[in-house]
């Protein structure tokens, strides 16, 4: 008789995760650097833009973001006042994540207060709305 020989697949360590998507964001971010984007490319429309015909927070950043890479601060600003700090914020919940998978404590009195979560939003929806008024269009990018 032979004997059944199975095999136990090792679980992935805890760092593959957060490590695997710094590796596509920075894929992204790179691609994108390269890529203008409003010169065409493999870029999806802005799918709350195609729906409503309005400017959402996040319209321009692709385009920010292009500008951000390549150096010109200002141009950034032009597509997306926010960029710098939304892009900040994605980098830091990524090291916030990759900390704590890798089992260091993140310390408590760097946590962001609850009252800073509702001054973002309502800055960003007062953004939002201003952005769309009629004759607005120095913050539409």
């Amino acid at each position: 008789m032979r004997a059944m020989v199975t095999s136990i697949r090792a679980p992935l360590p805890a760092l593959a995760a957060p490590i695997a998507c710094g590796c596509c964001l920075l894929a992204g971010v790179t691609y994108i650097g390269l890529n203008n984007p409003s010169e065409g490319g493999v870029y999806l429309p802005c799918p709350f833009r195609t729906l409503t015909g309005w400017w959402c927070p996040g319209c321009g950043l692709t385009r920010a973001t292009h500008h951000l890479v390549n150096g010109n601060l200002m141009q950034a600003f032009r597509f997306n006042l926010f960029v710098v700090v939304i892009l900040a914020a994605i980098l830091g919940s990524w090291m916030s994540w990759l900390l704590i998978t890798s089992g260091r404590p993140v310390d408590p009195m760097k946590r962001v207060p609850t009252w800073a979560y509702w001054a973002a939003g309502t800055v960003i929806a007062t953004f939002t709305v201003v952005r769309n008024l009629p004759g607005v269009t120095g913050l539409r990018g």
